[in-house]
């Protein structure tokens, strides 16, 4: 909810002034005398005092006074709210500039106890004020919402703590509210006792008047009231088996949900792993390849400087460089096959001329180196030698084929090339090597690369096998939501199992509670044919009075329409025995529940006030002092008005935590906050207001002028 405009008129203050809120810090500025507490008080009294037995001004100033106010309570529309000086009260909800009438009360007309449930039904914008109305009441509006100045504070009496248990303890469930419902169901005191109170005294009435009746008509015979009085005997045993028999039924049915809740906690611990072990897979991955980048920088600081990560690329570059490495292959077997050539031509001359040499020598020794007779074969014989070796020669030179080097040297060279294209192509970062050098490299190191490379694919097939950050964000809110949801149930475990007052630890013994069941079973089963033996000897007592009363059908009649009145009477009883027993249930959480909110309560008003005050009196106000203002419901008689403002400024603040409508909670309206206060307590002040106005509005009336830059500053 937030104020947006109003406009007001008072004779002697306020001539048709319209003032327009900010949504979040308004300061209206006005002197002395000026009207802003009025303003203030009639700002909040200005919705609720047709709804309320409670007003801050009374009727004697509205009836001067006119008042025109637009509020809203969401984005779809606002509320128009008009208070007349003759008294006339009407309110408008306004929606693409249609204004509906949806509650009206002129001068004359007494505003009844369920004014709310009057409201118009008619648009959804009347079913949210009724809503809200019924959720914000005004004593609640009033300790939440709006802060006196420190002269007036004092004259207000302090929250009641019945009001401040509401505000702290309500929330969209609506939990506590049903308990509060339960207990005026239940409650039996006070001029205004619940539903069922009444109702089981009225038959209790009824059926002491069939009673008396019957006792009348069985006067003369002394066999009645011994029948009667077992009758009422037999009668409370009954009744008390219906309790044991409830008590029993309810305990069963916790025990139940008690097991319900461990089947939840048991799949809850199995996603919970299951997501667990996926962040460890994702966390290993991550680690293997640290590892393996280190173990690569370790056994090929060689190729450090070359920065390639992508699989595609070091596929294509491996392949390129295979390409270039049989190419030398070919060139290293071509110069292999030429020295290996001259390697055989050696051995050929070599063996041609020891040949010739040799077979010269044995036939000149043969003939007694006799020149003349032999000299055309000898000269044959050594002609024939250098012929031979001249045609092997000249065959190597053939088979050499100096083109097939020729172009294997030009093959390589657009090798190298096409590598240097295609680093440069894909800008990969060379810290340590030019791209010239790259070649020699990849060949000085062929097997190292190769071993180099299929790591570096492994790195590069891990990482495109990692979860995007997004997802792996996503499953540790979905863990951090299961961990959550795991203790909810846990703490309604252990509620459940402090209620039934079960000595020992039956958390995580699904079997013994199932005994505990089976044995509840059993009991009921033998309470339910007790009540039935009973309910049987009932039935007998009942024939004997009519067998024995004088006036048989007078008595049939009356102990039809007695028993009649005691199972109505019977249904009463088990349905307060039961919502005895779930509110006995209920306390036990609302109790906890009181003491966690009044703690976090009074902490961050403890918070909010050291702030305040420069943790001047950090040690004089504690948590001790606050818990019994507040339970105590007064001011600590050591504690100054100054302080005493400051502290409960800091509540009130504090309460924007506890107490929500819509996203921006209800306003806050704060009646000259300044007068004790020094320039540093002020900044510490803004510093405050300015955080809790992006949470809630908040309108300062102060007639100090210094402060127009606070936010939306209007002067009256």
């Amino acid at each position: 909810m937030h104020y947006i405009r109003c406009i007001v008129y008072k004779n002697g203050l306020f001539d048709n002034r319209i003032l327009n809120f900010s949504d979040r810090l308004t300061i209206v500025f006005g002197k002395n005398a000026s009207g802003k507490s009025l303003l203030a008080r009639s700002l909040i009294d200005s919705l609720w005092r047709k709804f309320s037995s409670r007003n801050l001004l009374g009727e004697d100033i509205w009836s001067s006074l006119y008042l025109d106010v637009l509020f809203a309570l969401s984005d779809e529309g606002y509320y128009r709210v008009r208070n007349t000086s003759d008294n006339n009260f009407r309110i408008h909800y306004v929606h693409n500039n249609d204004e509906h009438l949806i509650f009206s009360k002129s001068k004359t007309e007494e505003t009844p106890d369920n004014a709310i449930s009057n409201l118009s039904a008619t648009t959804q914008g009347s079913r949210r004020l009724r809503d809200f109305l019924s959720k914000i009441d005004f004593g609640t509006f009033i300790f939440s919402s709006f802060i006196p100045s420190s002269a007036d504070i004092s004259k207000d009496p302090l929250i009641d703590y019945t009001i401040l248990k509401k505000i702290i303890l309500g929330e969209s469930t609506g939990f506590y509210d049903h308990y509060t419902n339960i207990k005026k169901l239940l409650d039996e005191s006070g001029d205004n006792p619940g539903r069922l109170y009444p109702q089981i005294l009225k038959y209790e009435e009824q059926r002491r008047e069939l009673d008396k009746k019957i006792m009348i008509i069985d006067i003369s015979g002394s066999k009645h009231e011994k029948l009667n009085r077992e009758k009422n005997n037999i009668r409370e045993e009954i009744e008390e088996l219906n309790g044991s028999l409830d008590s029993l039924s309810s305990q069963k049915e916790i025990l139940n949900k008690i097991i319900e809740n461990l089947n939840k906690v048991d799949s809850l611990k199995n996603e919970f792993q299951s997501i667990k072990d996926e962040i460890q897979r994702e966390q290993q991955k991550i680690k293997s390849i640290t590892d393996m980048k280190n173990e690569i920088d370790t056994l090929f600081p060689q190729f450090s400087g070359i920065d390639i990560n992508d699989s595609s690329n070091l596929d294509r570059l491996q392949e390129i460089f295979n390409d270039i490495r049989n190419l030398n292959e070919k060139i290293d077997n071509f110069y292999f096959r030429k020295t290996l050539s001259k390697k055989r031509f050696n051995r050929v001359s070599i063996a041609v001329s020891v040949t010739a040499i040799l077979s010269s020598l044995f036939i000149l020794i043969k003939t007694g180196f006799v020149f003349d007779k032999y000299l055309f074969p000898l000269s044959i014989l050594l002609s024939v030698a250098p012929a031979l070796i001249a045609g092997y020669l000249f065959y190597l030179m053939l088979s050499d084929n100096p083109k097939e080097l020729k172009q294997l040297g030009e093959e390589r060279k657009r090798f190298k090339e096409k590598i240097k294209k295609y680093m440069e192509k894909r800008n990969f970062e060379l810290e340590d090597y030019k791209l010239t050098e790259i070649y020699e490299l990849l060949l000085q190191y062929s097997e190292d690369y190769i071993n180099y490379t299929d790591r570096k694919k492994n790195i590069a097939q891990i990482k495109s096998s990692l979860k995007e950050e997004e997802y792996m964000h996503r499953i540790q809110m979905k863990l951090d939501e299961l961990k959550r949801e795991e203790e909810q149930i846990k703490d309604e475990i252990h509620t459940s199992i402090d209620t039934l007052k079960i000595i020992g630890d039956i958390e995580n013994e699904t079997t013994r509670i199932e005994e505990l069941i089976r044995n509840i079973d059993t009991e009921m089963a033998i309470i339910n044919e007790k009540i039935e033996t009973k309910e049987n000897i009932l039935n007998k007592i009942d024939g004997e009075f009519i067998q024995t009363s004088t006036d048989s059908g007078q008595m049939n009649a009356l102990i039809e329409e007695k028993n009649s009145v005691d199972k109505m009477l019977k249904k009463w009883k088990i349905n307060q025995n039961s919502l005895k027993f779930i509110a006995q249930l209920l306390s036990v959480a609302v109790e906890r529940n009181e003491k966690k909110q009044l703690k976090k309560l009074i902490d961050s008003t403890l918070d909010k006030f050291n702030h305040l005050t420069g943790n001047q009196y950090i040690t004089r106000i504690d948590e001790n002092m606050l818990s019994g203002m507040v339970s105590n419901n007064r001011m600590a008689e050591e504690l100054p008005p100054p302080l005493f403002h400051a502290l409960m400024m800091s509540m009130k603040i504090s309460l924007s935590e506890f107490i929500q409508f819509d996203d921006r909670g209800i306003p806050l309206l704060i009646d000259e906050p300044f007068q004790f206060m020094d320039d540093e307590r002020c900044g510490r002040f803004r510093d405050l207001v300015s955080y809790i106005s992006n949470k809630r509005q908040v309108i300062i009336f102060t007639h100090h002028s210094d402060k127009r830059n606070w936010g939306n500053f209007i002067e009256l």
